[in-house]
């Protein structure tokens, strides 16, 4: 069992990196998969490469990069597996964020490989570069970064192209859990088994939900699809249970409910709806949002009844109309509400009315 270190913040997804055998190549490939154009970033002296960028989030892009036509050969196998690249871009690698590269990633060099200090202008950092160039573990496996000042991010235009979550496809799904365990990696991330190591980026584009993937994998599959939203569902409820969550948590445990909803609305049906979006306004309450909290309630409840979906839902629904009603400061709309699902958990068989009455009493309500 890999040992976690104990460190102030866990590591965030950085970027994810999309190798190319030219630029154009590459960013004519992610501008027609994502409807966005990456924009120029510079050159990496050391590796002989360059790069464009794309923001897919407050904290997050994507990287097309390249050999640097007539730049010197590296010393060294280039990185991300460009030595041994085809004249296809893919989706080849991810890099994690952290503020204790050392401790995090340190121990781990056998596998990550050992840290660099790189710079591109007047941007640099420390990275875990593989000696072979090779992504690790197949790409399964994140490089980790720490920034000396500025993120790449926090210095490029927004894009409508944004970033709902990660999966990552391996033959041993438990190694690679341990190893983001070890690394402390919060966000929408699932670990799913397959024949093959891949990785496939959900995004929210100008042209709609696009999945974009490495090699042999065009799509998710329905059966794994819905394996992700469950596994977002669950991570998202560890988040919740957490008695220390810090602000990366915070944000990871919206990002996780929000993603295990956008995935559920592909290969799920009302049920499974409504109960995304009554997380996701259980999250957004939990963190005294209440506007965005009884957005997703609403919703919840509009499932239920255009939907006619049954069960113990519709009784959550107003549970969490309630708990949003209660955030906002509007006590006596909470209180109907509240009533409301009392009535229905009453026609409710044993255990289902006890799940509702145990919500119900944890209502902020005086």
């Amino acid at each position: 069992m890999m040992e976690q270190h104990e460190a102030s913040a866990p590591s965030v997804i950085d970027h994810l990196v999309v190798v190319s055998p030219d630029l154009t190549t590459g960013s004519e490939w992610i501008a027609g998969e994502l409807g966005a154009q990456p924009v120029a970033g510079g050159s990496h002296v050391r590796m002989g490469t360059h790069n464009r960028l794309l923001r897919t989030g407050p904290t997050t892009y994507l990287e097309v990069i390249a050999p640097e036509p007539g730049a010197p050969s590296p010393d060294t196998p280039r990185w991300f597996g460009l030595d041994e690249m085809s004249d296809t871009p893919r989706l080849a690698a991810w890099v994690v964020r952290t503020d204790d590269i050392s401790g995090r990633a340190g121990h781990l060099a056998d596998i990550l490989g050992p840290i660099e200090a790189m710079a591109r202008g007047d941007l640099s950092w420390s990275i875990t570069i593989p000696r072979d160039g090779l992504p690790a573990l197949d790409g399964a496996a994140p490089g980790v970064i720490q920034w000396d000042a500025d993120t790449a991010a926090t210095r490029l235009p927004e894009s409508l192209a944004h970033l709902v979550s990660l999966t990552i496809l391996h033959p041993q799904p438990d190694h690679v859990k341990a190893l983001l365990a070890s690394l402390d990696v919060v966000g929408p991330i699932s670990v799913q088994a397959d024949f093959g190591a891949s990785l496939i980026a959900a995004f929210d584009t100008p042209a709609g939900q696009r999945l974009h993937s490495g090699p042999g994998h065009a799509d998710l599959g329905i059966e794994t699809e819905r394996a992700v939203a469950m596994d977002l569902f669950h991570l998202t409820w560890r988040y919740l249970d957490m008695a220390d969550r810090g602000t990366a948590h915070d944000l990871a445990m919206v990002q996780t409910a929000e993603a295990s909803l956008w995935h559920w609305r592909r290969v799920g049906a009302a049920t499974q709806w409504a109960i995304g979006e009554w997380q996701c306004s259980r999250v957004h309450a939990v963190l005294g949002d209440g506007p965005r909290s009884l957005h997703h309630a609403e919703r919840c409840l509009a499932i239920c009844e255009s939907e006619r979906v049954d069960d113990f839902v519709p009784a959550s629904a107003h549970e969490s109309m309630s708990r949003a009603y209660a955030v906002l400061g509007d006590m006596d709309a909470a209180r109907d509400q509240r009533n409301l699902a009392y009535r229905i958990a009453l026609e409710l068989d044993d255990d289902d009315r006890d799940v509702i009455e145990h919500d119900l009493n944890t209502l902020p309500i005086p």
